[in-house]
């Protein structure tokens, strides 16, 4: 029987130990996950940050091509021709 108790005692202790052994492993790991995670997250965040000044700019610039469009428009109605008749001219073209 203590024989028996002395074996169970010594596996134990071997479990416990590399137990132990294994953390320190589990451990690094873990610190270089959480690290990796942070230096993410930074750049997750400066990529957001760019991404919202390039919606500023994007709807700037559709505001300003508007604008030119609504120009161009105009111009378009305002255009008056001044001048003699073209050469080529037909009073009438059903003919």
């Amino acid at each position: 029987m203590s024989k028996i108790r002395q074996s169970m005692n010594i596996v134990l202790s071997a479990i416990i130990v590399a137990l132990g052994f294994g953390s320190c492993v589990s451990q690094q790991k873990y610190k270089a996950a959480l690290t990796e995670i942070e230096e993410l997250k930074q750049q997750n965040a400066g990529l957001n940050a760019e991404k919202d000044a390039l919606l500023h700019e994007n709807s700037k610039l559709r505001k300003e091509a508007g604008k030119i469009q609504e120009y161009k428009r105009k111009m378009e109605e305002r255009k008056v021709v001044y001048g003699p008749r073209p050469t080529g001219y037909k009073e009438d073209i059903n003919k």
